[in-house]
């Protein structure tokens, strides 16, 4: 079975990775999953990851410039 992008496996990276907490903290599931670009291309679960981190970078306060 070829590997998935599911709401299930996100929320299980959002729960076991600490470096995620930010993101987890913003939005709730569904809307990270919604963020995730690229779901067809993603193929592992390191690939998630990855695609995860790019919606925490993506999404995160600009601050004072």
């Amino acid at each position: 079975m070829a590997f998935q992008v599911t709401l299930a496996a996100v929320q299980e990276w959002l729960d076991d990775d600490m470096s995620l907490q930010t993101l987890k903290n913003q939005f709730t599931t569904q809307k990270i999953f919604d963020l995730i670009e690229n779901k067809d291309a993603i193929d592992n679960d390191e690939a998630l990851f990855e695609a995860l981190m790019d919606v925490m970078y993506a999404t995160r306060p600009e601050g004072v410039t």
